[in-house]
């Protein structure tokens, strides 16, 4: 006999719960795995930055290096306080919340153990990419939040060009304003270690990346461009999927990991269906 009509919902919820209950066990088991081994060489080196010499040494391609703005730096400092397998547990977890807060359970668990998968490199690396992809599903809401991706690797800030195309204009004033006032604050607190970055950005900008790490070709130059001719179309067509597109085109080195940033596209899809071009900054907060 054919199972009642009211029993095949129950059935079905029990089995999302359970497979949602399974992927959550994975993720804290990747989680435990990771902080206990000898990864997330990215986050070591905003871990042990010293604000005294922020860029001592630092060049891009350099394992372990710091690249990102002073105060991306300074706003770190506090947690640098702590142990480095603390400090480790927290920014591992972060990502891996990131990455279930954006994709569910499910396919965050499938997108961590896929073979060769970008987020698998990002989360063991500890770099940023997820954070920067959540910064701009947030962002879409609280345009302080591309003060983010502004401070760190710069470029995939092109984003907020988006709201530009969409005649967002208070967005687009937020979230400058907001990023000038953290730079300000920043300068005044070590004007020495800004000149030190801008140094460093000149200098790095002269390295080659080796064509083994650079998943997307041509100079950052041109995939800026590019980037932000997608974001402005993108914003003018009301087109989400621009974003974390345009991010990963524009990122400064195009590691594999950088990819993870597509992982916006989740939520961005989800949101298509009642956001556009028209209606987008009209909810907007600072």
């Amino acid at each position: 006999m054919a199972a009642p009509a009211s029993v095949m919902p129950r059935r079905r919820l029990s089995l999302q719960t359970a497979a949602n209950a399974a992927a959550i066990g994975a993720l804290v088991f990747a989680w435990v795995f990771i902080i206990q081994g000898d990864f997330l060489y990215d986050a070591r080196a905003y871990w042990s930055v010293d604000l005294d010499d922020p860029y001592g040494g630092s060049l891009v391609g350099r394992r372990a290096t710091y690249l990102y703005s002073p105060a991306f730096a300074q706003l770190l400092w506090p947690a640098t306080l702590l142990p480095w397998t603390v400090f480790a547990a927290i920014f591992c977890g972060l990502n891996l919340l990131a990455l279930a807060w954006m994709a569910g359970p499910i396919l965050a668990a499938v997108l961590l153990f896929i073979p060769w998968s970008p987020v698998t490199d990002e989360v063991t690396t500890g770099n940023i990419h997820l954070l920067i992809a959540a910064a701009i599903v947030i962002g879409m809401r609280w345009p302080a939040a591309w003060a983010f991706p502004l401070l760190t690797k710069i470029t995939p800030g092109v984003g907020v060009l988006w709201f530009a195309g969409a005649r967002q204009w208070r967005t687009v004033f937020v979230a400058g304003a907001v990023t000038a006032a953290i730079v300000a604050a920043s300068v005044v607190l070590s004007p020495a270690a800004w000149s030190e970055w801008i140094a460093l950005l000149a200098q790095s900008s002269a390295v080659d990346v080796p064509t083994e790490i650079g998943v997307i070709p041509g100079p950052l130059w041109a995939r800026t461009v590019a980037a932000s001719a997608l974001v402005l179309v993108g914003g003018w067509r009301g087109w989400l999927w621009t974003l974390p597109v345009a991010a990963v085109l524009a990122l400064p080195v195009t590691w594999s990991s950088g990819l993870a940033i597509l992982v916006a596209l989740v939520p961005l899809y989800r949101m298509s269906g009642h956001v556009d071009a028209a209606t987008v900054g009209n909810d907007v907060r600072a």
